[in-house]
């Protein structure tokens, strides 16, 4: 079976496919260029493995000798184990007496500790005591001087409360007294106003009686005249009523 030679492309190669390989033939023999090719790619891939083989030779006397320190480390571990038991049991026993001592130690310790804590908790009782009674008698000082003020600012409100009431109260009867005087003129000017309305209608009625026919005149009312309206009639006040009644009453009858 003819296999065409490709140089840019090296595949692995079998003894199947190293005695199997054909090359073309030309008039004249073998592509040589054909061969050379092949023969350089299988002396590559060979050159690959024998160097492969010597590193993978290299690594085995590696393991060997790697395996040989191991054993020579399990016997010097063996030792150690050994030494190291011995020196814990030592380790122990120096241990247990320096717990013991720390213990007796600590326990001298803490009963100083305690001492020292009594003796400064019966310290800072006495300076908070001592510190509460004179914040006692700050705050009792503070709160005379608060009630002092207080009192003075009550006193001082409570003035110019009054103060403010009795100027309030004059204004008010002031304005009371003007207002009340500006009312007694209007109703003045008012009663004036009616009284020569009065008169006013007085007259017109006494001029339309003097101008009007003598049989018209018999029969019409006598509170009534011809020529003005009713509401124009000579009013006369009523059982009770005063002239502001009648001014009112004045009023209705122009409106």
């Amino acid at each position: 079976m003819s296999q065409h030679m490709n140089p840019h492309k090296h595949e692995p190669l079998t003894p199947l496919d190293i005695s199997q390989r054909q090359f073309p033939g030309r008039p004249g023999g073998y592509d040589r260029a054909g061969v050379r090719a092949f023969l350089e790619q299988v002396a590559d891939q060979v050159e690959a493995l024998l160097h492969e083989r010597q590193a993978l030779l290299a690594r085995v006397e590696d393991l060997e000798r790697e395996l040989e320190e191991r054993r020579q480390a399990e016997d010097e571990i063996r030792r150690a184990v050994v030494a190291a038991e011995r020196i814990g049991h030592d380790l122990r026993e120096n241990a247990a007496r320096q717990c013991e001592l720390l213990l007796s130690q600590a326990q001298q310790r803490r009963e100083a500790l305690d001492r020292e804590a009594e003796a400064r908790q019966a310290e800072l009782e006495a300076s908070h005591q001592a510190r509460m009674q004179e914040l006692e008698a700050a705050f009792r000082g503070r709160f005379a001087d608060l009630e002092s003020e207080y009192h003075q600012l009550t006193l001082e409100r409570d003035r110019a409360h009054a103060e403010r009431t009795v100027y309030l109260e004059r204004a008010f009867h002031e304005r009371h007294a003007e207002l009340t005087a500006r009312l007694s003129a209007v109703r003045t000017e008012y009663t004036q106003f009616v009284s020569q309305y009065r008169a006013l209608v007085q007259s017109f009625a006494e001029l339309s009686a003097r101008h009007l026919p003598a049989e018209e005149d018999l029969s019409l009312p006598a509170t009534t005249l011809p020529g003005r309206p009713a509401s124009l009639a000579l009013d006369v006040p009523l059982a009770g009523e005063d002239s502001n009644g009648l001014a009112r009453r004045d009023e209705q009858s122009f409106a």
